[in-house]
């Protein structure tokens, strides 16, 4: 069902029926006012006649249309709709029943012969044809332009959430003198789901954090800003990123009424000690690529947010030191597939990383990472968000601005 006219309850179509219904009458009139003798009489007549029968017309229609069709052809379960020939076909079927009937209610009371022998059936039957494909027409177009209205404001409302949803998203990255940070987000189509940050947690630490939330467009978006949110507010409060996320599953598990669900990665890091302690909340193992060529995954944590109340996650530890650099990201980088179907994976990016010479900033390495998901997709779009964070562990002297 086109989404303006859902919108519409019964009443206040019917209303706007008997308001149309006079305007919709008058070139009708005028049509067989002039067809059959063009005087005062005639026009009269005529005026009345098609006041009756656009009245029952429209009547059949509307019926149909909420009490029939808004039953019958109601989405399946996968949301999708039945074709729009089958609503064209029942509201032609309706626009002729309709016909029928007003030319029985004009014979019966102020034009009894109107159906009085079978030229003049015939006649009406063909009026009914025509002017049934006309009145198709006309609501098709109706129907079209409302739905391209729609379309064009669900699109505006979109590209605003959007650029709203982006103002949360950091584009100048804090500077630290022992740490460089850098991130990107490629949202798909719709708002994002993903979202990323780094977080003071006093003066000399920091949060990294990377979510995945299922599901694309507006409630995804929505449970994203809600987490993001709540992060902020415990960075502060809260050393133990491990607590942090069990009251941030509590809040998703609370506030979402649709089973939504995220991925969740958060790690500390304290800039005097180099320490990095991180839980892993269901999440794409981040990976961290050692100065001496040697590769881990921070696997520990627990449950993605949102599906268990009162999950407990554990947390674990890994010691920095210069020329580390950590990689964290979506499964929007790995499972990026092209038109073969072959997914983009693990192994390709950390083969990819490992192979970057180890004085790359990380917009550089960002840059790479990105170019390497392209060349993959070889020109097909990604099917879902691209997030990713890298965090580069700077020698003691180097100053905390990126290098070239």
């Amino acid at each position: 069902m086109p989404r303006a006219r859902e919108n519409r309850g019964p009443l206040r179509s019917l209303f706007r029926l008997l308001w149309l219904t006079p305007l919709l009458a008058a070139p009708f009139a005028l049509f067989f006012g002039t067809l059959y003798g063009g005087n005062r009489q005639t026009y009269l007549g005529a005026y009345l006649a098609s006041l009756l029968f656009a009245f029952v017309i429209g009547l059949c229609n509307w019926a149909l249309e909420h009490f029939v069709l808004a039953v019958l052809l109601r989405p399946n379960a996968a949301g999708r709709e039945p074709p729009p020939w089958v609503r064209s076909a029942a509201h032609g079927t309706a626009s002729l029943l309709g016909t029928f009937l007003a030319a029985l209610i004009a014979q019966f009371t102020f034009m009894p012969g109107m159906m009085g022998s079978a030229r003049a059936v015939l006649l009406l039957a063909m009026f009914a044809l025509i002017f049934s494909g006309l009145f198709l027409g006309i609501l098709s177009a109706v129907s079209f332009h409302r739905q391209a209205i729609d379309r064009a404001r669900a699109d505006e409302e979109l590209s605003l959430a959007r650029r709203i949803q982006r103002s949360f998203l950091l584009t100048r990255f804090p500077q630290r003198p022992r740490f460089e940070v850098h991130a990107v987000n490629l949202s798909s189509k719709e708002v994002s789901g993903d979202f990323y940050d780094v977080v003071a947690a006093g003066d000399r630490a920091f949060l990294l954090a990377i979510a995945d939330v299922a599901g694309k467009g507006v409630p995804a978006a929505l449970l994203s800003s809600m987490l993001q949110a709540s992060l902020r507010t415990q960075a502060n409060g809260q050393p133990s990123v491990a607590a942090i996320l069990r009251n941030i599953n509590s809040l998703a598990y609370r506030s979402t009424t649709v089973h939504q669900f995220a991925t969740f990665f958060l790690a500390r890091i304290d800039e005097d000690s180099l320490r990095l302690d991180f839980s892993n909340a269901g999440h794409n193992h981040p990976v961290l690529f050692r100065r001496d060529g040697r590769r881990e995954t921070l696997e520990r944590g627990g449950v993605v947010v949102g599906v268990l109340e009162g999950a407990t996650y554990e947390e674990d530890s890994r010691v920095l030191a210069p020329g580390d650099r950590l990689v964290l990201y979506t499964d929007g980088v790995t499972e990026a597939a092209n038109a073969r179907g072959a997914l983009y994976g693990e192994e390709r990016l950390t083969a990819l990383v490992g192979a970057l010479p180890p004085h790359l900033s990380c917009e550089q390495v960002t840059e790479r990472i990105l170019e390497g998901v392209r060349s993959h997709l070889d020109g097909e779009e990604a099917g879902d968000d691209i997030t990713l964070l890298v965090l580069r562990v700077l020698e003691p002297a180097q100053p905390g601005h990126a290098a070239s």
